[in-house]
């Protein structure tokens, strides 16, 4: 088996820090779900992209493979550690309320 690139890693671990610290206090619990993921994904992609250039994996001017690669991974973490950690701990919903402004009062 062939060990995992650098770009690879870093996406891993880009995406569990998003998942259980970033996203938390960009979302907001009073958002829809559409709306939710919508940030999540539009996040990913950035992070994923940003990683994949800072590690290099851009070797040519348009070497779309490895930023597909790089947002996929970093996406599929965060979903994975987001559904799988930072929500059954309580820690995502925490840090999201902690974060959010006090909801109106009529």
């Amino acid at each position: 088996m062939e060990p995992l690139s650098d770009t690879a890693m870093w996406d891993l671990v880009v995406g569990f820090i998003s998942a259980t610290f970033v996203l938390p206090v960009i979302q907001q619990p009073t958002w829809s779900t559409r709306r939710r993921a919508a940030v999540t994904f539009g996040y990913c992609v950035v992070a994923g992209l940003v990683t994949a250039w800072l590690t290099g994996a851009f070797v040519a001017a348009h070497d779309v493979r490895s930023g597909a690669s790089s947002v996929l991974m970093t996406l599929v973490t965060a979903i994975a550690s987001y559904k799988g950690f930072a929500q059954p701990t309580g820690i995502a919903g925490s840090i999201e309320a902690a974060t959010s402004p006090p909801p109106d009062r009529h």
